[in-house]
């Protein structure tokens, strides 16, 4: 029987659970916070008292070869190097977005969506502002590219005209379309610095420059959403996840995103649009289900 560490990593934390190629569900998921002087000794420990042979690992970061550079601070996983130090059998690293590409078995029963269509092919799109702006794509729910999406700069000449603001040239999309950018694009307007959440309070309190932030978010999130629907064709469905999106469904009016959405789109390219579905995965630890549905997949 194979056992593996499943571990996501973020900026902050770690989450981490430990699996068997027998077990249908992920159980005792437990988190920490992420120490980089401490990390490999967790690993030693848990790899050695669980008897771990296979280690897959999601990090929030570009992978190139066989390596992962974290976004947000200066720390590197190479699989090849981590395998021969812990003598492992597998070690697996992936971009966060590709791990949340490859749960879609486990989170398929936990979508609320915004807009239904008609499924005309096997790509879904999967994306999410967080701190930053992260997606992937999955092909037939076994090939997952994951994307750097969140760092183009292409539409940002048109987005800022949904918040009535001006941004430096070299602003790219996350600036636009995250957490991170309700709390800096309030700040712009307000000089007050302050959390995404509470923007979210401030918006729920009718404070006139929250409603004007959190609006330009939700119109930007589906002319983004739209643009990446005509360069991907993600005919199955555009799912998207994390915290901030949980929050924001209830106050997303479908009539006014799908419009947004499809835009000023004619013939053949607003039909296009109008077939494809956008949801919220409202399950939580969506890293950690791709690991294991990879883990499952390898077995």
């Amino acid at each position: 029987m194979s056992k593996a560490l499943l571990v996501d990593v973020g900026g902050t934390n770690i989450r981490y659970a430990i699996a068997n190629n027998l077990d249908e569900d992920i159980s005792d998921i437990n988190k920490s916070s992420f120490n980089e002087k401490n990390f490999e000794n967790l690993l030693q420990k848990l790899i050695k008292d669980n008897n771990i042979d296979t280690l897959i690992i999601s990090i929030a970061g570009p992978k190139i070869n066989n390596s992962i550079t974290m976004t947000n601070r200066n720390y590197t996983f190479n699989s090849d190097k981590i395998k021969s130090k812990f003598n492992l059998q597998k070690c697996i690293i992936l971009n966060d977005w590709e791990a949340i590409a490859h749960s879609f078995n486990f989170i398929s029963k936990d979508i609320r969506y915004i807009k239904k269509g008609s499924k005309f092919n096997d790509t879904k799109l999967f994306l999410g502002p967080g701190t930053g702006l992260g997606a992937a794509l999955s092909i037939g729910n076994q090939i997952v590219l994951p994307t750097e999406i969140g760092n183009t700069t292409n539409s940002n000449s048109y987005l800022h005209k949904n918040y009535d603001i001006e941004l430096d040239k070299n602003s790219v999309l996350e600036n636009l379309v995250s957490g991170s950018a309700l709390s800096s694009i309030y700040e712009s307007k307000t000089s007050l610095k302050i959390s995404s959440e509470e923007v979210f309070k401030k918006f729920n309190s009718k404070d006139d420059a929250a409603i004007k932030v959190i609006d330009g978010f939700i119109k930007s999130l589906a002319e983004t959403l739209s643009d990446l629907a005509l360069t991907f064709l993600p005919g199955d469905e555009i799912l998207l996840a994390g915290s901030l999106m949980r929050s924001l469904l209830p106050i997303i009016n479908a009539d006014d995103f799908t419009e947004a959405f499809i835009g000023n789109k004619n013939g053949i390219h607003k039909e296009l649009l109008e077939k494809i579905s956008i949801g919220v995965i409202m399950k939580e630890k969506t890293p950690l289900y791709g690991n294991f549905n990879l883990f499952k997949n390898l077995n």
